[in-house]
This record gives structure tokens, C-alpha cells and sequence, in this order.
């Protein structure tokens, strides 16, 4: 399906992925304005989020990547910088290793690359938690406002214990381009993934955080915006480049 999208500015195209239940709209708020002056800022719904209404949530990542190649094809788009965060970054790794020609860039940020050894007591941990939104009425009206009634179907994705696509973090196999990697130091899980990433794969840049957690873009945005800046800075595009 060809997503949601909003489109500002002019120069290399950089497409943003937005962390679970948020929309493109509503994330990487600071991001997009820190850029538009001098990139096309791309920010994307993911399938079943905000306007990219669907109730086929099967294979999501798998399907989310062939939504994000449907979508640049849409907008003739042959290769792009894109960044993600948390369920976004998963959807970009995914879409990165299957469509490995698109990616001028990655920049993934609250994201684990292996799989805990006790990812069962995380996950019902995690799971109990998202049970019990669905009883208040106030974040219930929210969420339906933001995606549409079926936005339960997002939770019911993770009720799965295996939802989280570690066959796809555990490495950056066939991943060509240059990878920037970010973490909150409090999140010891995906500060060790920015540490794996650096020791398996040569063209990753590492950053850790400090006074941050999951949402590090959110949480620390001017220090997240100045080595994003940087590492887009330092991997021109050039041009648009469209497909053929």
C-alpha cells in the first residue's frame, strides 16, 4: 500500500518512521524542522497508523518495508536517507535488508539487536502494560482520534511474544549503506546494540546518549538533531535521484 505522507522542503530526500502509535505528523517533530531548510523531509504513516488506515496488520515488518518501497516508487524516489525510531527503526532495518538499493542512509535509535535472555518475563511484562490502556477511557478516545477505531489491532501485535523481529536486528548482513546508530544511555538493551553494530559492521557511527532512554530523539532532540545533522551531512545524495 502507498502510505500517508508529508513532504517539506527541497534537496536530498530524508524519510522519517515514526516510533509505535505515534503518526508521521506527530514524531520527529524537531527533526523535520531542523532539515526542511535545506532537505526534502519526508515524514511517513505506518500501515495502520494515523491515515494509513488498514486492518491487514499480518507479516507487519515484512509488510510495513514493502509499503515503504511502494511509497517511494509512488514518489519516484530511487534512494533516500531514512531514519527511524523504535517500531519506525524496525521497519527501516527490515526495509534497508530487503531493498538495500533505496537506503543512501540508516539511522535507527531505540531498537535492541539481540533477543534477551529474559525477553518472556520483558514481554509480559510489556504486554500487561498495553492491556490495560484499552481500559482507559481517555487514552482509548486518543488513540482513536490519532489511528481510527481498529488501533487496538496495533496492540494486539505485541501481545505476540514473538512480534519483535530479532531475525532481522540480530546483524546488518547485506545492509551496504552507512548506518548511524543511537541510544539512551538508560536503556542498557539498546546501548548494547549500538555496541554490536559498531564491532560487526564497518560503516556505523555509535552514539550513547546520556540523561535518555527508548525515545531519544524526543527526549535529548537538539543533541539527537546535532549528530544526525552531521552524519546526513557527511553521506550526500547530491540530487534527487528517481526511478526508472
Amino acid at each position: 500500500m502507498i502510505l500517508h505522507s508529508i513532504i517539506e522542503g527541497k534537496g536530498d530526500p530524508v524519510v522519517f518512521l515514526h516510533a509505535g502509535l505515534e503518526t508521521g505528523e506527530q514524531d520527529f517533530v524537531e527533526q523535520r524542522e531542523a532539515l526542511k531548510s535545506n532537505m526534502c523531509v519526508i515524514a511517513l504513516d505506518l500501515r495502520g497508523h494515523g491515515k494509513s488506515m488498514s486492518d491487514d496488520l499480518r507479516n507487519y515488518f515484512e509488510a510495513c518495508a514493502g509499503d515503504i518501497k511502494d511509497t517511494l516508487d509512488h514518489l519516484h524516489l530511487k534512494q533516500v536517507h531514512l531514519a527511524g525510531a523504535s517500531m519506525g527503526a524496525l521497519a527501516a532495518v527490515v526495509f534497508v535488508k530487503k531493498f538495500p538499493e533505496y537506503a543512501a542512509t540508516l539511522t535507527v535509535s531505540g531498537i535492541m539487536a539481540d533477543k534477551p535472555e529474559d525477553w518472556s518475563d520483558i514481554h509480559k511484562e510489556e504486554a500487561a502494560f498495553q492491556r490495560q490502556l484499552r481500559h482507559d477511557e481517555d487514552v482509548t478516545q486518543y488513540f482513536t482520534e490519532r489511528h481510527g477505531p481498529g488501533w487496538g489491532k496495533l496492540l494486539d501485535l505485541a501481545q505476540d511474544e514473538s512480534w519483535y523481529p530479532f531475525s532481522y536486528t540480530k546483524d546488518l548482513d547485506g545492509v551496504s549503506a552507512p548506518v548511524l546508530c543511537i541510544a539512551g544511555e538508560e536503556n542498557e538493551l539498546e546501548t548494547a546494540a549500538v555496541m554490536k553494530y559498531k564491532s560487526i559492521h564497518k560503516p556505523v557511527h555509535g552514539a550513547v546518549l546520556p540523561f535518555a532512554s527508548h525515545l531519544v530523539h524526543q527526549q535529548k532532540p537538539e543533541v539527537y538533531n546535532t549528530f544526525l545533522k552531521q552524519f546526513l551531512e557527511s553521506y550526500p545524495i547530491g540530487s534527487f535521484q528517481k526511478v526508472q
